[in-house]
């Protein structure tokens, strides 16, 4: 296994348990949701960089994953149930030439956010009307809020480069994805 797949591991573990809230029951519900809202946001940056023709990979951060741990545990026993603040890691990009870094970091932070959009609205729309599913209900919540949060225009998050390339990109993803979040789950 190499680095990038380790820490990519690492990472998703550690939001497995953190979205499971520490019930083993609920282990089964946040590995798929977090597999897809996760895993697939950050595959989906680094295959955006690479298609640029960057050179990009997923390096976990221990730091904010001890934090992100500590604060969930502190929260689980503190308030009896678990406030989730991670940032666990992050895709590199080595970009060595661009003459409108805006533009294309902007694309590239938005490949993130995009996919989970997509994929909470369709497993919101399999929930609404095919067939509820306690699974799939868990996956748009997470994809829909995990793109709510990386939307947030605060540096480090994706939506500082998102609406630095495109506001109404930036308005309009963001907003649906909270509305989506909030009045539909």
């Amino acid at each position: 296994m190499n680095s990038e797949s380790f820490d990519l591991l690492i990472s998703y573990l550690l939001l497995v348990l953190l979205f499971s809230g520490f019930n083993p029951a609920l282990i089964k519900y946040s590995a798929f949701a977090v597999l897809t809202a996760f895993v697939f946001h950050e595959l989906a940056h680094r295959f955006a960089a690479r298609s640029y023709g960057y050179r990009a990979f997923y390096r976990r951060w221990d730091t904010g994953m001890l934090l992100a741990l500590l604060i969930a545990v502190a929260t689980k026993f503190l308030a009896g149930s678990v406030l989730i603040f991670a940032a666990v890691g992050a895709v590199q990009i080595y970009a060595p030439y661009d003459y409108n870094i805006d533009e294309t970091f902007g694309k590239i932070a938005f490949a993130g956010p995009l996919t989970n959009i997509l994929l909470g609205v369709a497993f919101l729309l399999y929930v609404k009307f095919v067939s509820y599913s306690p699974l799939l209900a868990m996956a748009a919540a997470i994809n829909l809020w995990l793109a709510f949060f990386n939307l947030l225009p605060f540096p480090p998050l994706d939506g500082s480069k998102v609406v630095k390339w495109n506001t109404w990109v930036w308005a309009i993803s963001i907003g649906s994805s909270y509305i989506l979040y909030r009045f539909f789950m």
